[in-house]
């Protein structure tokens, strides 16, 4: 808001997640640029698209739901968010374990 305040009439009005701040797109050679200096900065090697994938693996170890995950990442179905971009983790496997331990004392 502070933004489209300062720029007034010259503010791109956008949907878009990385933007300026007068607003208008980011282009994918500066976010790339970017994504190189941070992997110098910080010695981790990573790309840009990669936290997209953290992103909803992080989401769905956390419990949300995957219709949820699935509108934020823009996704027409269900099947590319869970078998495209989401990651199984340890926290995921040892919630099963849990899970299935629990199902057992239930029956016993």
């Amino acid at each position: 808001m502070k933004n489209k305040l300062k720029y007034g009439a010259h503010y791109s009005e956008s949907d878009h997640v990385c933007v300026k701040e007068c607003g208008s797109i980011v282009t994918p050679s500066v976010i790339k640029y970017n994504t190189r200096k941070m992997q110098e900065k910080f010695g981790i090697e990573f790309n840009f698209h990669s936290l997209r994938h953290t992103h909803a693996t992080m989401l769905m170890e956390n419990g949300a739901k995957v219709k949820d995950i699935q509108a934020r990442l823009g996704h027409s179905r269900s099947a590319i968010t869970i078998d495209t971009y989401s990651h199984l983790t340890q926290k995921m496997q040892n919630e099963s374990v849990d899970i299935f331990e629990q199902a057992k004392r239930d029956v016993e």
